[in-house]
């Protein structure tokens, strides 16, 4: 196991951090120009800078429903570029390796076709062969003429061979059975996964003749092209919906790692892996654990175990409210406190009468006091978390109001001035009450917590512990006097240059604070794990504060 670096560098690293914020005023006009003509509104988009745009966070794009179908057609053309199969068949080969395009041509050239196509149900005739069980086959035997009468095997009617329909399988059925056949399996919900009527076929029917026949039922054939739009999402590892309730209608895709938090074009932020809130540095499992505990009863219980013993007779929960260790429930069972026991009535205050359970007393008070400790350690945790989120709600509601000012400012005065700096500030003031709420919860379960209790040494826990609450409590005082600046800064509007070189100042200051804590966190202690692994969102560091 790798130490952690020592508290020396560590600090040593952090003064050089706020040296760096420290720049004169003619080094931040590289950052923010007091001569800029624009009133400061035109530039900013939901936190983003139109000149600065193309400095953006890569690694994710936002997509509509024309996006998404752009996408889609782009991915099987490229397929059917390089491989050479026709369209229904590159599609369904791509929904079977989950749109994985690399992973399906990797495959495709180390170990052939055929055992793929016959996993994703499609047909290639230089590879398969019909199976003959079932229906009436066109495969074996010559085209009959348009004219010429066949037999649907499904409803035993003869009709014209222009009233049918043949799959790639070979099998052919009437333009109604088909219909019908399609429709039931629509209606199931297997709108992408329409194979042939033919007993034990399972193959596939192309993409082209299916919409042909389901032209005469327009809801089914949307339904169907639906279905199909929304395998590129549902069947994509990497393209999830937006969460956002309402729903956007919009899905974000990532063109690389899945451990990130994406910001869809409706404001809406996600760990991509686990779909939830955005929570590094918690882990997607510790932070699922923390939402157990926050919204759930799991803390209900602790607090139940800590305080209450259940009665010996309806097992209903009684709480101790002073007096001896003889309680009476409200079902008139007397029992022991401290072994739950029931007993007799007669007692006194050094005992019960005809009871002992003093051998249990020890093991008892010991499981009162965890329970008990565990409890008063999650309210502090808890409290913290919760006073940094509301902040962070705050913080977006009090930007909006900052934009509505600087509108109604620039519309009624004749001076131009550039407020960016001010917006950019209280960005980086919600992105800091986030990651400070978040690191309470990840505190929480790292230092003192059961989940990598085996990994570190006491001493080694309490040294990372000493590490990681140095960082924090920095990164929260500058946030506190940030906070302070924006605040006066806001409130008339009218502000002198030196006051915008400090809050200026402390937003690079507060940036380079919170790579200092995540790369603590995820270079000496999520790094220094050995029995277990851990990924986390990476934090980019945004210098233009792209929100």
């Amino acid at each position: 196991m790798s130490d952690c670096c020592s508290d020396d560098e560590l600090l040593d690293s952090q003064d050089e951090a706020e040296q760096e914020g420290e720049e004169d005023e003619d080094g931040e006009d590289e950052y923010l120009s007091d001569d800029d003509d624009s009133t400061g509104m035109q530039s900013i988009h939901n936190g983003v800078s139109e000149e600065n745009s193309s400095t953006a966070p890569a690694g994710w794009s936002v997509l509509d429903v024309p996006e998404m179908k752009r996408m889609q057609d782009e991915t099987v053309d490229h397929v059917i570029d390089v491989w050479g199969c026709k369209r229904s068949v590159a599609k369904a080969l791509l929904m079977h390796c989950r749109w994985d395009k690399e992973a399906l041509l990797g495959t495709l050239s180390e170990h052939g076709p055929e055992a793929l196509y016959r996993a994703a149900g499609v047909m290639d005739d230089s590879i398969a062969q019909l199976d003959q069980a079932g229906g009436s086959s066109s495969s074996s035997r010559e085209e009959p003429a348009g004219d010429t009468l066949v037999q649907c095997m499904t409803c035993f009617t003869d009709v014209s061979k222009g009233l049918t329909s043949t799959m790639d399988c070979g099998h052919v059925f009437c333009n109604d059975c088909w219909l019908q056949h399609f429709r039931c399996k629509i209606g199931d919900g297997q709108a992408r996964s329409l194979r042939c009527m033919a007993f034990k076929c399972g193959i596939g029917c192309d993409e082209a003749k299916v919409a042909s026949i389901l032209a005469e039922d327009p809801a089914s054939l949307e339904k169907y092209n639906h279905s199909l739009l929304m395998s590129y999402v549902e069947d994509n590892a990497s393209v999830k919906f937006c969460p956002s309730v309402p729903w956007c209608g919009r899905a974000v895709q990532v063109n690389g790692d899945c451990f990130c938090e994406p910001e869809c074009a409706c404001g809406a932020v996600f760990c991509f892996k686990c779909g939830k809130s955005p929570h590094s540095p918690c882990t997607c499992s510790m932070w699922e654990s923390w939402d157990e505990k926050v919204n759930g009863d799991s803390e209900t219980k602790h607090w139940f175990t800590a305080n209450t013993k259940p009665c010996p007779k309806c097992s209903k929960p009684v709480e101790k409210n002073g007096g001896c260790n003889h309680v009476v429930c409200k079902c008139s069972q007397a029992f022991c406190w401290l072994c739950g026991e029931g007993t007799g009535m007669a007692h006194s205050y050094t005992g019960i009468s005809g009871h002992s359970c003093g051998r249990w007393k020890e093991q008892l008070d010991k499981s009162i006091e965890d329970a008990s400790r565990n409890h008063k350690r999650y309210m502090h945790y808890f409290e913290r978390y919760k006073t940094h989120g509301d902040s962070h709600m705050r913080e977006g509601v009090n930007r909006a109001e900052l934009i509505t000012r600087i509108e109604d400012m620039a519309e009624t005065s004749s001076e131009s001035r550039d407020y960016t700096w001010l917006a950019r500030a209280l960005d980086q003031l919600k992105i800091t009450r986030g990651v400070l709420s978040n690191s309470y919860a990840f505190a929480f379960f790292f230092f003192g917590g059961q989940m990598y209790k085996e990994e570190f040494s006491a001493e080694q826990n309490t040294r990372n512990q000493h590490l990681f609450e140095n960082l924090q409590e920095k990164l929260e005082e500058e946030v506190e006097r940030l906070s302070a600046m924006v605040t006066k800064c806001s409130e008339t509007l009218r502000v002198d240059g030196v006051e915008r070189v400090r809050v200026i100042n402390s937003t690079v200051s507060i940036e380079a604070r919170i790579v200092n804590l995540f790369g603590l966190i995820e270079d000496e202690l999520y790094g220094s794990l050995q029995a277990s692994s851990a990924q986390i969102s990476v934090y980019r560091p945004r210098k233009n504060l792209v929100v």
